[in-house]
This record gives C-alpha cells, sequence and structure tokens, in this order.
C-alpha cells in the first residue's frame, strides 16, 4: 500500500511539475528597454492580429509567413522614452526573428511579462506600434 501511495505521489509531482515548466516557457518572451534598438526595429514582416493583458502578461498574436512558425523568435523593445501625460505613454514594438521561407502564412501568439515597465507607476499607456489601440496598464 505504501508503494502505491508513493509511486502515485511522484507521479503527481512529474506531472505537475513539468505543467508549470510549460507555462514558464510559454511566459519566458524577452522584453528589453533600449531606444537604439527601439529605433532600428522594424516591424514589416508581420502583422498583429490580437492583444491582450492580463495582469502583467501582454499577448501579441501575430502572423507571418513560414513553415511552422516554431523557429520564431520575438522580442518586445521600450522606447525607454516616459512620455509625461497622465497617465504616462510608453512607445514598445515586436522584433520578430523569422527566417523561414515558406510562402504560408501562420499565426503565432507570444506572452511577454511587462511588470518592469510599468516602472513605480500605478497606471501606464503602452503604443504599441502595428496595433490602433492603446493600451491600457493598470
Amino acid at each position: 500500500m505504501k508503494k502505491a501511495l508513493f509511486l502515485i505521489l511522484i507521479t503527481f509531482s512529474f506531472i505537475t511539475c513539468n505543467e508549470g515548466k510549460e507555462l514558464i516557457d510559454l511566459q519566458n518572451e524577452t522584453v528589453i528597454i533600449d531606444n537604439n534598438r527601439y529605433k532600428q526595429t522594424e516591424t514589416t514582416n508581420y502583422s498583429i492580429l490580437d492583444v491582450q493583458l492580463i495582469g502583467n502578461l501582454l499577448t501579441i498574436k501575430i502572423s507571418s509567413s513560414g513553415c511552422s512558425g516554431d523557429s520564431w523568435k520575438a522580442v518586445l523593445i521600450d522606447a525607454n522614452e516616459i512620455l509625461e501625460s497622465d497617465p504616462v505613454q510608453r512607445n514598445i514594438k515586436v522584433s520578430l526573428e523569422n527566417t523561414e521561407l515558406c510562402s504560408a502564412v501562420l499565426e503565432r501568439e507570444f506572452i511577454f511579462n511587462i511588470k518592469e515597465l510599468k516602472n513605480g507607476f500605478s497606471s501606464v499607456i503602452l503604443n504599441l506600434e502595428g496595433w490602433n489601440t492603446q493600451i491600457n496598464y493598470n
């Protein structure tokens, strides 16, 4: 009986650890605050289809050409400028690295933890290049 209980406990722990790891991987996209990189970033190789903000997690759904989208890498870049308004505003854009040479049009979501963009403010408006609606980050 003890062995069976032990095996069940080990199996449950393994499943729980794997589910947590997948969640962390999904939320581990990079956010960079750098004005020079912001200015140099091109945004012509994709289209933004949807944006969702839940808590500190910004989900951006992107469409681009490719074979599978599995090799795509996305970075959220902040211009490192706080626009003085009430609430303050920040300009951001996505840099998509897409080396796939297929002509199929694919979609993929990227999740960014944007907590560092709040920078002590209670509320920030995010202006995402390629998205026509401001994002209210409260």
